[in-house]
């Protein structure tokens, strides 16, 4: 397959807000191959080499956190072939960006259950994570045999292993015992490919998330498409379940 040189990225937005943590799922790779006339293997390869410009871009920006969703604990039921060949273009993905990743500040980690992954994929990912563990700039977490419930349950497993008692196992127990302990809840989470749904991904650090879906298969997410989605958060009002400081009702009231 041939790949054709990314565009020039386009000038930075100003944007009066930025997230803090942004999630991704890399949807509609399959769908993007049918469409070239590809085989999914071919969708999974260009997905993966569209990794890296969304990580610069979004590094440009000064987003901190980046969650990509690579692979669910659902996945597992998908066609063999398919399962070992995105298992093997995130070994490819880590062999390939790791130093180039490290040289820019960027730590990696491992969100999921690393049992179930075959040794010599659980081994690069370890070593890129000790490699990178020193860095700061910003986090990229690689979600690979991940599921939003099972990190949920693991999280009151492990309280329980503790000791915890029952009125020990509170919201703030939880959050620090899930895979994304010691970081930001996600801010905006990102869904491409057209389908709107979460699929069992962040569950719990997604509650006040908003939530961006777009038409775009995974492989065309660029930098532009980054663009469009920070300039979409910056747009939105959270309140996080509150009401705005001066609502209808407090109109006409203040002395």
């Amino acid at each position: 397959m041939v790949v054709k040189p990314a565009p020039a990225a386009p000038p930075l937005p100003a944007l009066a807000v930025r997230p803090a943590h942004v999630a991704i799922i890399m949807d509609g790779n399959g769908r993007w191959a049918t469409s070239h006339a590809l085989s999914r293997s071919d969708g999974h390869r260009a997905g993966a080499q569209a990794i890296r410009p969304v990580i610069e871009r979004l590094g440009e920006h000064g987003v901190g956190v980046l969650t990509l969703f690579g692979f669910s604990t659902e996945n597992w039921g998908r066609p063999r072939t398919e399962v070992e060949t995105i298992l093997k273009l995130g070994a490819e993905f880590i062999d390939t960006y790791t130093d180039e990743l490290n040289r820019n500040g960027v730590r990696l980690q491992h969100l999921g259950d690393p049992a179930r992954l075959p040794g010599w994929l659980r081994r690069r990912v370890q070593k890129a994570v000790d490699r990178t563990a020193g860095n700061d700039r910003m986090i990229v977490n690689l979600a690979f045999n991940y599921g939003g419930r099972a990190d949920i349950v693991q999280s009151v497993a492990r309280l329980l292993a503790e000791g915890a008692r029952p009125e020990e196992i509170t919201e703030e127990a939880i959050s620090t015992h899930l895979a994304t302990a010691g970081l930001p809840d996600v801010d905006l989470l990102i869904r491409t490919g057209g389908e709107h749904r979460v699929s069992n991904f962040l569950v719990w650090q997604a509650t006040y998330a908003e939530l961006y879906f777009t038409e775009v298969f995974w492989p065309d997410f660029d930098a532009a498409q980054v663009d469009a989605a920070l300039v979409e958060f910056a747009r939105r009002n959270r309140r996080f379940g509150l009401v705005p400081t001066t609502s209808v009702e407090d109109a006409g009231t203040a002395e």
